[in-house]
């Protein structure tokens, strides 16, 4: 059986004059850091989720920003 995905979302990252959001649908928190890793279009050289912790969301929820 396949493992539950979760929601992982870092707010407040990838900051250069305001500050923005990432997230990643994935397994485990290294999974997800991986997978934004990969997005290095998006990303540029603004890797600041690396040194936070992500909320993460594993139940039905909104989320309004």
């Amino acid at each position: 059986m396949m493992a539950k995905l979760k929601l992982f979302v870092w707010e407040d990252v990838l900051t250069d004059y305001t500050p923005g959001i990432a997230f990643a649908l994935a397994e485990t928190e290294q999974e997800a850091r991986e997978i934004l890793l990969k997005k290095e279009e998006c990303l540029g050289t603004y890797h600041s989720f690396n040194a936070k912790k992500p909320k993460v969301y594993d139940n039905k929820m909104g989320i309004v920003l």
